[in-house]
């Protein structure tokens, strides 16, 4: 098959094409809300777990590394099976590889609710990561291959708003299901919702018009793109705690020539995991950037709100849900604005205005200070839902648009492993830059507070526990030290929060710029969101 030479040129056609235009039965309306329901499965084993991890430290006793990882080995997992996961999908068919996905996922959530150590849940995490990789790429190529090219708009508009409900829900589901049950009812509420999925999937779940790759897997490739993420995430994730010594930069090293050797295998390799002729798109392209640095804003930080509205300031775990809706309920109508002014304007329109709101969302949140009221965090995580929300969906439909249907699982791993990896980088390089900033802060704030000069070494030990703005646990301390020592953390762990958001800032507005150059399939103008 001949690839597209540049996106201005190229769109679906012939037998690339998903379907011809014409009337939708109820079966393939079913299909779409079976696979979007396990798509959301598993967009909000993601958003809920910020709500359980103050009660997972606690229980489990983690370090900030440890608690990372239980949502980042979830994540990481996540961004390296994503493509490979589509690739499987565009082989053995994507209605078959999706529930199998399922199964997987609800037997390792099962696993992660009996866990009994922190390094047992964060192994259930990475299985449960592979599984539910499977899931988002190929309910999005089922979608992409059932629906005739003009109902592709609606089908991926309800797709997005399964995305954006269990956005929207997961903060209060989260917070609910952790207030009553503990952070276990988190991964036991995936058993009946991922059950039914199965028994009605196997029953109703229409293939459509699968095109099966003949090619095998690259197995080559899907070792060496692996390898190269574990570097490049375990090698950030370090730097908190051990910064840039030496086997951290053995791990940057080692992702520099995985890397490398990756993309001399995907140019050498007939049966490329990730065919790079795909990139020719640059529309292709600059969509899936713009995805990674929104994620890695908006998602990235999505933790370390969490742990600022229950360490910080005191809130339980439900009213910290309640407090992050603003952030979540708005994706909705951010993706709602985004579609109508793709449709109008061109998909550059609402990616560039989306990024520029993440942008200011941003700014409200390096104003914040430990005592701040409502009424800063509050609008500034609405426009940070408003602009996330107008990305994401919009860039979902350039992705798909500029690829051609038999490699629909892969163009749909690509697009879910942007949004994935920016968000695992989100929370590790964000978390860098907090842990640091405590570490140069908190003891100054001590002394300043006039706590005893003793108690400052201790405490400033355990700045890695400060960094998740939880209270070091040192004996002997008067009460009113206690409370100094509580204040300075608490200041601490927001001033590294506003650096980091300064970062964010800084790199939606280059986001903004990148999405310009984005221009929709010639034939398929109205097809976003």
């Amino acid at each position: 098959m001949t690839q597209p030479p540049r996106d201005e040129t190229w769109s679906p056609s012939g037998a690339e094409q998903p379907a011809p235009a014409g009337a939708v039965s109820t079966r393939m309306w079913i299909t779409l809300v079976l696979v979007s329901l396990g798509a959301m499965m598993e967009a909000l084993d993601s958003t809920v777990m910020a709500l359980g991890n103050p009660q997972i430290a606690v229980e489990l006793g983690t370090q900030l590394t440890q608690l990372q990882w239980v949502s980042n080995g979830y994540m990481f997992a996540v961004v390296v099976f994503l493509i490979t996961a589509g690739k499987i999908g565009d082989r053995f068919g994507h209605r078959n590889t999706f529930l199998v996905g399922m199964v997987g996922f609800v037997a390792s959530s099962v696993v992660a609710g009996l866990a009994g150590s922190v390094e047992v849940l964060i192994a259930a995490r990475v299985v449960q990561g592979l599984f539910g990789a499977v899931l988002a790429p190929n309910s999005l190529a089922i979608i992409r291959n059932l629906f005739p090219f003009d109902r592709m708009k609606t089908a991926i508009g309800v797709w997005a708003g399964f995305g954006a409900l269990a956005m929207a829900a997961g903060p209060f589901v989260g917070g609910l299901v952790v207030d009553q049950f503990g952070w276990r009812g988190i991964f036991f509420l995936n058993v009946p919702i991922g059950a039914a999925v199965v028994i009605a999937g196997l029953l109703l779940i229409d293939k459509g018009r699968e095109q099966r790759l003949a090619a095998s897997i690259d197995i080559p490739g899907v070792i060496l793109l692996s390898a190269a993420l574990l570097a490049l995430v375990w090698g950030i994730v370090r730097i908190p705690v051990d910064g840039l010594d030496l086997v951290t930069g053995l791990l940057f090293l080692a992702f520099a020539l995985l890397g490398a050797l990756f993309l001399w295998r995907q140019q050498a390799s007939a049966n490329a995991v990730l065919p790079l002729s795909l990139f020719r798109s640059t529309s292709l392209s600059a969509a899936v950037v713009v995805l990674t640095m929104a994620a890695f804003v908006a998602f990235g930080s999505y933790f370390y709100f969490g742990l600022y509205l229950e360490q910080v300031q005191g809130a339980s775990p439900l009213l910290a849900g309640v407090l992050l809706l603003p952030q979540t309920v708005l994706f909705g109508l951010g993706a709602a604005v985004g579609g109508k002014l793709g449709n109008d304007r061109g998909p550059h329109v609402p990616m560039m205005l989306g990024a520029v709101l993440v942008a200011l969302g941003s700014v409200g949140i390096t104003l914040l200070q430990a005592d701040s009221s409502y009424v800063l965090l509050g609008p500034s995580l609405g426009l940070m839902g408003v602009g996330i929300g107008a990305i994401v969906p919009v860039a979902v439909g350039v992705i798909l648009g500029h690829s051609p249907a038999n490699l629909a699982g892969t163009a749909s791993g690509m697009q879910q492993t942007g949004l994935m990896l920016g968000a695992v980088l989100g929370t590790a390089i964000l978390g860098t830059i907090i842990s640091v900033r405590v570490a140069a802060e908190l003891p100054g704030r001590l002394r300043v507070a006039g706590v005893p000069e003793d108690v400052v070494d201790r405490v400033a030990d355990q700045a890695s526990v400060a960094a998740q703005g939880f209270l070091p646990q040192v004996s002997g301390v008067a009460p009113e030290a206690g409370a100094q020592i509580r204040a300075a953390v608490g200041q601490s762990f927001t001033s590294g929060l506003n650096t980091a958001m300064i970062v964010g800032a800084v790199l939606m507005v280059v986001a903004a710029v990148i999405a310009s150059r984005v221009k929709a399939p010639p034939e398929s103008a109205a097809s976003w969101g």
